[in-house]
């Protein structure tokens, strides 16, 4: 209770008046005279003076010369709310998506670092393309470099997919659950198979346990699917990202799997 209290305690202090956090965001673009806040802001002066004062008493903001800048306490705090904000941002512009399926495969890291989800796009299938996810799902593996993939289930377009990309002489890593590994190396074709692992351009792990995340990433893009709470896979919604920090965010959890992965040896 202590600590939900000091937290409250904080968020209040800063957001209330609104006027304080406007302030540190200015500040975090760098060090700024109250004038040229009052001048762009449209804020009074006296408004923001008081209450640059109130955030210098608490240790936020310092003056230097004519100038307030942010405390090292000023900038760890801006960081924060700016994180949250983009978290709350990412969910809440497709709050639909995250209520309705299954996010246990991500882990509590993953969903801390929402914020850098902020920005995506959701493609969704309609009454007049039915296969919107699909080909919007094609037409970026196309260009792929350096794919990572997790597969959680077997569609008959995708070793297709991989095969293109192996044969091109993509780098590509996979990883899908035991259970569709055979068929997947079938339908890639395991000449094609045994020639990506051999030139060292291919690489294919698997999984005991059911995977409940499509994900995709490359240099310009991340991919996710998830299932529903029925336990189906949703094929009528796709969260696209081309941020550097969504792909990042999409690396490490890429990683996350692969690092338990089991990796399959040709023979």
């Amino acid at each position: 209770m202590y600590y939900l209290s000091k937290v409250n305690k904080e968020l209040k202090f800063l957001s209330n008046p609104e006027i304080r956090l406007k302030i540190l965001v200015d500040l975090g673009e760098g060090p700024k005279k109250v004038r040229d806040i009052a001048r762009y802001s449209l804020l009074s002066y006296s408004s923001i003076s008081s209450n640059m004062h109130r955030l210098s008493h608490e240790g936020f903001v310092e003056k230097i010369h004519n100038s307030f800048q942010l405390t090292n306490l000023g900038v760890i705090y801006i960081s924060i709310l700016m994180d949250f904000y983009d978290i709350i941002s990412a969910v809440n512009d497709y709050s639909d998506f995250w209520l309705e399926h299954d996010i246990n495969s991500l882990s509590v890291n993953d969903l801390n670092k929402l914020s850098s989800l902020e920005g995506s796009e959701l493609i969704r299938c309609n009454s007049t393309d039915i296969y919107k996810t699909h080909k919007e799902f094609k037409r970026i593996f196309k260009d792929s470099k350096n794919l990572k993939v997790i597969f959680p289930y077997l569609h008959p377009e995708y070793p297709k997919l991989i095969r293109r990309l192996i044969l091109k002489g993509i780098n590509v890593e996979l990883i899908v659950p035991k259970n569709i590994l055979e068929n997947f190396v079938k339908d890639i074709g395991k000449d094609v198979v045994k020639k990506g692992i051999e030139e060292g351009n291919f690489s294919m792990k698997y999984l005991d346990e059911h995977i409940k995340i499509a994900l995709s990433v490359s240099h310009n893009f991340v991919s996710i699917g998830l299932f529903k709470i029925d336990g189906t896979y949703d094929q009528n919604r796709l969260l696209l990202s081309d941020k550097e920090k969504a792909i990042n965010w999409g690396l490490a959890v890429f990683k996350s799997f692969d690092d338990y992965a089991v990796l399959f040896d040709f023979v």
